[in-house]
């Protein structure tokens, strides 16, 4: 037997407010042939939520995100320099984690490591996201090389905005 199901009225719609804000109609059963109207409690909790600040993924960096300083250099991790390593298909490339595990071992803090990475990389939102976290613009490789030396080296279309930034943050 198929279910039927109809719209409930604009007035028993949710809607949930943030910086999208949507209206999707729950839909009430009328299966046994008469409809189905929702409780006092389902009612009650049928409320627009508000809020202050929003996520937003397609936002450029994380000020325009609205998670200014949401992670500071102690925040980051071996974990977020794996995530960031594979995220960017470095360890495809290279084939192994060698090179970052050699920058974690020799104690390199994991958000420099990811500044490196970056820089290589041309990786502008990232780059901004950990200078901004604290990431050291002076730190450099097993070879010596600063993220001002590696600045898009695989992406050489984003040198000068990666070596402005640097720059700037030095």
């Amino acid at each position: 037997v198929d279910a039927v199901f109809a719209p409930l009225k604009p007035d028993e719609m949710f809607a949930v407010t943030s910086a999208v804000s949507c209206r999707a109609p729950l839909r009430v059963s009328t299966f046994k042939g008469k409809a189905v109207k929702a409780s006092k409690a389902v009612k009650a909790a049928r409320v627009a939520v508000t809020t202050s600040a929003s996520w937003n993924p397609f936002a450029q960096n994380s000020n325009k995100a609205g998670i200014v300083g949401s992670q500071g250099r102690e925040d980051y991790e071996a974990e977020d320099v794996e995530y960031y390593f594979n995220y960017m298909g470095i360890l495809a490339d290279e084939g192994s984690n060698d090179r970052m595990d050699a920058l974690l071992n020799a104690g390199k803090h994991p958000i420099d490591v990811i500044l490196l990475f970056a820089a290589a990389e041309g990786d502008v939102p990232k780059i901004e996201e950990i200078l901004e976290a604290g990431a050291d613009p002076k730190v450099t490789d097993m070879d010596g090389k600063t993220p001002m030396d590696l600045a898009g080296a695989n992406n050489p279309g984003k040198k000068d905005i990666v070596v402005e930034m640097l720059q700037k943050a030095m």
